[in-house]
Order: C-alpha cells, then structure tokens, then sequence
C-alpha cells in the first residue's frame, strides 16, 4: 500500500504535470486516483510474478523429473517448491481477490517473459549456490527469494520493458514499488505470515492527505510564490528547477496546512524526496529555504499544530 511519502511523491508528480501542461485541477484530481491505483497495480504484480514462477517451476520439475535428471530435480524442489513464502503466494485467496479485481493477467497474457526469467533464475550462480547449502530452512529460502528478487527480478530488462509498453507512468513507480516490495519479503514471517495489503491507502485519513496537500497547494500558488521569493532574493523563481519549487511549495503548504504533522517530519520528507527527483545539491537548498520559510511563518503565527504536531 502507498505510505505517505508515496503520496507526497505522487502529489509532486501531479503538480509537475500541471506546471508543464494546461490541466485542470478537477482531471488532475481524478489523475492522482489513477496513479495511486497503478502504483498499488504494479506493487501486487510483483507477488503475482513469483505466484506464476512457483508454477512454471513446478511445471519444468515435471518434465525434468521424467527425464531422470534427479540432481536438478531436487534443487527445484527443495528450494522453489519447498519454498514457505512461494507457498504462502502460490495459495493465497487474497491475490487472487486482487488479481481479478485490478485485472492483473499480464503474466498469463506474457509466458514467454516468465519462461526466460525460469531460464535466468534456474541457470544462475544464486540457485546453485543455493542449491549446495545444506540444511535449508525457512530463512534461507526466504534469503533465496529476496536475493532473486534484488540480483535478477528489479535488473531484468524484459520487465523494465514490459512495465514501460503498458503504463509509462510505471517507470517513475518501478523504484518505489520495489523497495516496497522488498520490504514486505524481509518482513515475512513463517509463523504470522504477513498478510497481502487489500487496499491502496491504509485508511481514509492518507487519501484524504494525498488530495487535500495537492489543493490546498493548487489554491495558495501566488501565495506560496510570494513566500518563497522572500527566502530567494538572488534567484527569481523561473530560475529555480521546477521540481526544487514545487517541493519548496508542498513543504510549506504541509507546514500550514496540517496541524497534527510535525515540522520535523515535513522538512525531512521533503529533503528525501529531493534526493531522488533533484539535483545532488537541491536538497541543501530546499532545507535551507524551508527552514527560513518555518521561521517567519512562525513569527507571523501561521503556523498552527496541534499536540501531535508540536511534538
């Protein structure tokens, strides 16, 4: 599910599509549902990619078996089809629910994609390293899935592809949607087995947040503009990279406008963001503005938080 730097970040990209071309605020709302379903889409395709790799494993170790050729036989078994977490995926109700909701068939619909990562997995230096190792339990087969997922799956050029042909857009998501991925496979658990998200936000409150900051810096914009040419007197704004202003202007929309976050925690989501969409030396600028923008604010008593916020 998107957390809230995901939304802040699908809020920025909004924005930048707004700066760039003459979009309404209404489409562009409409837009931001859109997206947080896409992304959400390309999150679960990863557990649907590994349900469809268990069974085309199983598949070939049918064939192999018949062959007799025993030792790779084995190795597929003891750590695809052995597997706990494939398992858990492979049988999982509730990826089904959302397969057929979210009419995720792209791996039905691409066999040969899912057949050449058999191939790039079954023939690579991880599965026979892990083949050799003695004594395979749960942890280490959940290690051999995530070092899948890290060495062969986020690098496969095939699936970069894919993602590009079917949602541009996914482009832009592949990097978050990994590490969030990646997250969930070093959380698993043999014994509580972490359930599969059913829902894009985790409640109403982080939709809510998503559209409000995206108005509520829509409908401050000459406000915000003034502000922030306060705290850049040797730039005018044209000269500031786009993504570097429109950055500037969420934080301090954040900071007016959302009394239970804390400062803290706006500044420094920002400063992170920045570090993915701008220059190496943006972040530094935008703390620096954002922290002088946070001082006059509050002299001017603008900024308003209550307990949760002011801790």
């Amino acid at each position: 599910m998107l957390n809230r730097r995901h939304i802040r970040i699908k809020v920025l990209q909004l924005l930048y599509s707004k700066s760039t071309a003459d979009s309404k605020t209404k489409d562009l709302i409409s837009e931001f549902n859109k997206r947080s379903i896409n992304f959400f889409r390309l999150y679960i395709l990863n557990f649907l990619l590994f349900e469809k790799l268990f069974h085309e494993f199983s598949k070939k170790e049918i064939i192999i078996s018949n062959k007799n050729y025993d030792n790779d036989s084995s190795s597929i078994k003891r750590l695809i089809l052995d597997n706990e977490l494939l398992l858990f995926f492979k049988n999982s109700s509730t990826l089904q629910k959302l397969k057929n909701k979210y009419d995720l068939n792209i791996w039905d619909e691409n066999i040969q994609i899912i057949e050449s990562l058999f191939n790039e997995i079954f023939k690579s230096d991880l599965f026979i390293k892990y083949h050799q190792l003695d004594n395979l339990d749960f942890k280490k087969r959940k290690k051999f899935v995530i070092d899948v997922f890290k060495n062969i799956i986020v690098n496969s050029e095939i699936l970069y592809q894919l993602y590009e042909d079917l949602e541009l857009e996914w482009i832009d998501d592949f990097p978050l949607v990994n590490t969030l991925f990646l997250n969930y496979l070093k959380a698993y658990d043999s014994e509580s087995k972490n359930s599969i998200p059913l829902k894009i936000f985790a409640d109403k409150d982080d939709k809510k947040f998503g559209l409000d900051l995206f108005k509520h810096t829509i409908k401050n914009d000459d406000k915000l503009e003034k502000i922030i040419s306060k705290f850049t007197p040797d730039w005018e704004n044209e000269r500031i990279a786009i993504i570097d202003l429109l950055i500037i202007k969420l934080c301090i929309s954040e900071f007016i406008n959302f009394p239970s976050i804390p400062v803290k925690v706006s500044m420094n989501e920002y400063v992170e963001i920045s570090k993915i969409y701008s220059s190496p030396e943006s972040s530094n600028f935008i703390n620096g503005v954002a922290n002088n923008v946070f001082k006059y604010l509050t002299e001017k008593n603008e900024i308003k938080k209550n307990e949760r916020g002011s801790q």
